[in-house]
């Protein structure tokens, strides 16, 4: 694998200079970036991914709660184009399942899929005029809007710094890019995390605010009915995990804290599954022996699981999917005086 990657390190350094040559332009004014009249917040990362997004985004949506706050994204993995509202009931394949499972954890948020944000944000405003705040998901390269707060992520284990531009390693942007941050937040943290680790991490990171989080788990959710399944109780079961996302090790290290057997099937990022997947789903569980088993899949999972076309496949068996929230570590208020004095002196972003 490395010897592969020093073969496409020069392809890695012709990116980058692509990738340097456009932001220079964006810097220098040749390409536009456009302002809105409104607090504007990007939740970006620099890697291709994997560094919890959608449950920051969901962070904020509460810490906002008070705030008309919408949400504009790329709706990445949806088989439509153009602009388009999530709606409550809309289907993963036509929004993306990121989207849907925020448009459903916050139905009174409106929340627009657009490839062109600028075209998503003149949607929002026109069909939601009392819009206060915009979040801008995954949304750190899309420089033709401005956005007056950057907040970037990058993965406890595996820090922007420690990789390298694609297609060599995973990074989109230089690690210099991460200048244009106004907060970087380290996440997926273990919650064993020390002083020392923060503080060797932080000498690794350029001179911003700097800030951890971790994920926590909450009880399981039935897709078949009002059940909820509390942690506790998973000692009694074996479970069979499916995931489509970037990581699952965050997850499965939870998991076998609680569970004695764990069995799991792994599908690349933003999975569709089909009914051929849930003929194997099937065959794979009903293999396992003991006599209280069940499936659990993640929140993003679930919109596709309950989805027209699956839910049928899905009635007759135990699925549960896992709810997921962010804690910042330690120094959660001053974070939050940080994005609330930006939203709160901010009528303009520009």
């Amino acid at each position: 694998m490395k010897s592969l990657r020093m073969l496409l390190l020069p392809f890695s350094w012709l990116y980058g200079m692509v990738v340097m040559l456009r932001n220079f332009l964006f810097d220098a004014g040749l390409l536009k970036s456009r302002t809105v009249n409104l607090p504007v917040i990007c939740i970006g990362n620099l890697n291709t991914g994997g560094t919890g997004k959608t449950p920051h985004t969901e962070y904020l949506l509460s810490a906002l709660s008070n705030y008309k706050t919408a949400v504009v994204s790329r709706g990445y993995g949806r088989n439509t184009s153009g602009i388009a509202e999530v709606l409550v009931d809309s289907q993963a394949n036509d929004t993306g399942d990121e989207p849907l499972q925020i448009k459903r954890n916050f139905p009174t948020v409106p929340f627009i899929v657009s490839e062109k944000r600028n075209d998503g944000i003149d949607y929002l405003l026109k069909h939601h005029p009392n819009t206060e705040v915009i979040l801008l998901d995954d949304a750190f390269q899309h420089r033709s809007v401005k956005a007056g707060m950057n907040l970037l992520l990058t993965q406890y284990n595996d820090l922007f710094t420690n990789d390298c531009l694609l297609p060599a390693g995973n990074l989109r942007e230089p690690a210099l890019s991460a200048s244009r941050a106004d907060v970087i937040i380290v996440t997926k943290c273990p919650s064993t995390i020390t002083a020392e680790q923060k503080k060797s991490i932080i000498s690794e990171l350029p001179k911003k605010p700097v800030f951890f989080s971790s994920f926590n788990y909450d009880n399981l959710q039935s897709l078949n009915s009002n059940e909820k399944l509390n942690l506790t109780d998973l000692y009694e079961y074996e479970i069979l995990l499916i995931t489509g996302i970037a990581s699952n090790k965050n997850l499965l290290d939870f998991l076998s804290t609680h569970s004695r057997k764990i069995k799991e099937i792994s599908f690349k990022d933003h999975h569709n599954y089909c009914a051929k997947d849930f003929e194997n789903i099937t065959a794979i569980f009903n293999t396992l022996a003991s006599e209280k088993k069940i499936i659990v899949v993640t929140e993003k999972d679930a919109v596709k699981f309950n989805s027209s076309e699956l839910k049928p496949l899905t009635n007759n068996l135990p699925v549960y999917s896992i709810p997921v929230t962010v804690v910042i570590n330690e120094n959660e208020i001053k974070f939050l005086d940080i994005v609330k004095s930006y939203v709160g002196k901010n009528q303009s972003n520009g």
